[in-house]
């Protein structure tokens, strides 16, 4: 039923993403071509296929508290959108990606501009710097939605300061992404510090607060969500790893195995190393960041993966994880169409292929 629910806000989000973008290019007209040119590559790529699972919990977090104002709500939760493309247009530059939800991404498009139109000049540079500008405005544009809503003055600041605060986390926890490709030795608890503040905090926590706030939540309730949050976060972080090993390229819309070649130290490959014979670690060791792994390679790592029980243990946490998540919203007293989301949203994170 969660993933009804979700296709459904998805039609109607994503109207709304369009109809916002399509305002936005008839302003871009009076500024420059360029100007054009950015919001026409940002309306394409804002809708590409994805969950806008962000979204969703903006509005079912505004849900669980409060049934009036829906279409400003509906507004809302746009916001979350634009931030989630703004951090991956900079994510795929920091890990030199070329592909996102089954297109290119933005540096890559901006690349591919430069090089048709502009023989002399260093096209890399020029999509990575056109790249960052159009995430930029993203930002921008999110906080001009909250900024607009008609919605009670108090709570609408509340709601932009908490958007900003999980913009703030989620950059401490990029930069803490990418100082750990760089260590030997990465414990559970330095991973779990970098999935609470890079995937909990704006993918369920932030989101469900800025719902909650905008509808008037206390502190108690802002920790009852938190209490769901966190631990729901962790277990999307862990199946996102589980994907990004073992899924669909087509499906996932970006490259199998992208963590490997990035260096990353997933629970995946941390669980694996700490049971892997000197030989299998060895393996492991010398295919991390190396940026042309063959699929051979590729294989034999996920065969690791798979011997050491690491791939068991972490569908295991996941699990567990989803558990504690729910029973925090069980207990709740919340109104009916925001709790219902959430308890069934919460078994979709285990299920979801991509």
């Amino acid at each position: 039923m969660s993933i009804e629910k979700l296709n459904v806000y998805k039609e109607r989000i994503d109207k709304e993403l369009e109809h916002f973008f399509n305002q936005k290019l008839i302003k871009a007209k009076d500024i420059d071509p360029s100007s054009v040119e950015m919001i026409e590559l940002l309306k394409e790529y804002q809708l590409r296929d994805g969950k806008r699972i962000r979204a969703a919990m903006i509005y079912y977090g505004y849900r669980c508290f409060s049934n009036k104002d829906i279409g400003q709500i509906l507004k809302a939760s746009m916001a979350i959108e634009l931030i989630q493309s703004y951090l991956l247009i900079h994510d795929d530059i920091i890990d030199q990606d070329d592909k996102r939800r089954n297109g290119p991404t933005m540096h890559c498009a901006y690349k591919k501009l430069a090089q048709k139109r502009y023989k002399k000049i260093d096209s890399d540079h020029f999509g990575i710097s056109f790249a960052i500008l159009a995430g930029d405005i993203l930002c921008a544009f999110a906080n001009e939605i909250l900024t607009n809503l008609y919605i009670r003055e108090k709570y609408k600041v509340n709601a932009i300061r908490r958007l900003n605060h999980v913009i703030h986390q989620v950059i401490y926890g990029e930069a803490l992404d990418i100082l750990t490709s760089y260590q030997e030795k990465l414990t559970k608890k330095d991973l779990e510090k970098v999935h609470y503040l890079k995937t909990a905090t704006y993918t369920f926590e932030g989101p469900l607060h800025i719902g909650a706030l905008l509808a008037g939540a206390n502190k108690k309730q802002l920790e009852s969500l938190s209490s769901y949050a966190i631990p729901l976060g962790k277990a999307f972080q862990i199946q996102d790893d589980i994907l990004g090993m073992f899924g669909d390229e087509k499906k996932l819309g970006k490259p199998v195995g992208s963590d490997i070649k990035e260096g990353k130290r997933t629970l995946l490959i941390i669980k694996a190393l700490e049971s892997s014979t000197k030989k299998q670690k060895i393996l492991i060791e010398n295919v991390l960041g190396k940026k042309n792994i063959t699929p051979k390679q590729l294989s034999m790592v996920r065969k690791i993966i798979k011997d050491t029980g690491s791939l068991e243990y972490s569908q295991d946490l996941a699990k567990k994880l989803v558990k504690q998540a729910k029973s925090a919203i069980i207990k709740s007293n919340f109104k009916k169409e925001g709790k219902q989301f959430l308890l069934e949203i919460a078994d979709y994170m285990l299920e979801r292929d991509y």
